[in-house]
């Protein structure tokens, strides 16, 4: 059924940017950061490419593994793990590479 297909492809381990995991304590702009890996994909990548667009995923960096946002999470996201993963995707989209 149609709403079988809708679950099916709206479950799984991806940030649906709600914002419950907000604020950071490391200042991440987590609902944004977790889903970039799909924004590159799904739009310009220079719009994400930006001065601005670089620093706010540099802050992933300085991620203090607190586990503050998976506790606030709704769907139970290990979201530290998912913001390194859309960290390393930008890296690569930054250096040229294209994401499949």
């Amino acid at each position: 059924t149609i709403i079988e297909k809708d679950q099916k492809e709206l479950s799984g381990n991806f940030c649906r940017g709600c914002g419950y995991c907000m604020p950071c304590p490391a200042g991440i702009e987590i609902n944004t950061c977790a889903r970039m890996s799909l924004l590159l994909r799904r739009s310009p990548s220079a719009n994400q490419l930006t001065e601005r667009g670089q620093a706010m995923m540099k802050k992933i960096e300085g991620c203090l593994h607190c586990g503050a946002c998976m506790k606030k999470c709704p769907y139970g996201l290990n979201t530290p793990k998912l913001l390194e993963e859309n960290y390393e995707d930008y890296k690569n989209v930054l250096a040229g590479k294209t994401l499949v």
